[in-house]
């Protein structure tokens, strides 16, 4: 049996009633090809079938239409949403995606995976690992000519990022606890190796002290709901609080965990939230207040810096994006008094009543 002859881009333009040439704009996504006819020629190839002869194009155009993408974790929360926005990105503009995982954020992990894409002739790769301003910038010395986005460092780095706004997003959460009446709050915090979530707990501290307010006590986790248990019952063994601010909604799970087996009420006793906005999060009992951030437009915008750093015009500034606040049945007003408060006023009274003898 003879195999099939190739569909080539003669045989779509002459379906589609162009010329070969508009048939490789379409197919490369390139611009100047009206809508009409673009619509005329995707029609024509897929009724013939027709698959780009990618080999053939990258070696025309000096690209293989691949990038990289750096990360850690896939089985948290942010990476595998990540993944998904830059993978959505890239096949809309006909790129495939190589993915490495790091098995941690240091500069030798990274540099590591990035050195394994570039074996693998990636035109471009995205970075998701918490770096250093130090660490980013060297990172990106060692790679003069390969396009790259960072995607967790902080805005003052000198290298091209799409961002979350981490600190804003903080913020959010712990003026809503103030404004809700609570002064004594807890914090768990993301583990010290994360360099950019670790302005999280800075976005805390800032609005604490705005009001004057220290936290009653800080513990580090490790992003996982197990963590986030083990943090919570040290905060337990310590002063009390009546709310806790936790750096991720996995963590808080776990939060939630210890001080149900405390037989503490949430929010009635402790009012918790927590940041990512997880799917789970709405199913919790009760239902957890988070900071909610777009992972996955986060990373489509990604990619899309990715290109027009490859078309020779990147963005001139960190493209970032803002978290939002939502609100849901885990975080109230204090409903009871809160004792170490009282039993502070109490010795601030005694003390000044014993000044004036």
């Amino acid at each position: 049996m003879r195999s099939r002859t190739p569909v080539t881009l003669a045989d779509v333009a002459a379906l589609a009633g162009v010329s070969q040439q508009t048939v490789s704009r379409v197919v490369n996504n390139l611009p100047n090809v009206s809508a009409r006819t673009r619509t005329r020629v995707t029609q024509a190839a897929a009724q013939l079938d027709y698959v780009p002869n990618r080999l053939a194009t990258s070696l025309a155009r000096q690209r293989t239409f691949t990038v990289g993408f750096v990360t850690n974790d896939l089985s948290l929360h942010a990476p595998s949403q990540l993944t998904a926005g830059i993978e959505r990105a890239a096949r809309a503009a006909g790129y495939s995606l190589i993915v490495s995982i790091v098995p941690e954020d240091s500069l030798a992990a990274v540099t590591h995976a990035v050195r394994a894409q570039r074996e693998r002739q990636v035109d471009g790769v995205l970075i998701n690992a918490s770096m250093t301003p130090a660490d980013a910038a060297a990172l990106r010395r060692r790679l003069p000519d390969l396009a790259c986005v960072f995607m967790d460092v902080t805005p003052d780095t000198p290298v091209p990022a799409a961002l979350l706004d981490q600190e804003y997003g903080a913020r959010l959460a712990a003026r809503h606890l103030l404004d809700l009446g609570h002064t004594r709050v807890a914090f768990i915090t993301p583990p010290g190796q994360a360099v950019v979530e670790n302005t999280r707990e800075h976005g805390w501290r800032q609005v604490l002290a705005a009001h004057d307010l220290t936290p009653v006590a800080a513990v580090s986790g490790d992003w996982s709901p197990h963590g986030g248990y083990l943090a919570a019952q040290t905060l337990l063994a310590g002063p009390p609080f009546t709310a806790l601010l936790v750096a991720n909604d996995q963590m808080a799970v776990g939060a939630l965990r210890a001080l149900w087996e405390r037989g503490l009420n949430v929010p009635a006793d402790v009012s918790v939230i927590g940041y990512d906005d997880t799917p789970e999060s709405a199913l919790l009992i009760p239902p957890l207040s988070t900071v909610r951030q777009d992972f996955p437009t986060l990373g489509e915008r990604a990619f899309t810096h990715l290109l027009a750093q490859l078309a020779g015009d990147p963005p001139p500034t960190p493209v970032v994006t803002r978290p939002e606040l939502i609100l849901r049945s885990s975080t109230a007003p204090p409903q009871t008094p809160d004792r170490a408060a009282v039993q502070d006023a109490l010795a601030l009274l005694a003390r000044h009543l014993a000044a004036r003898g």
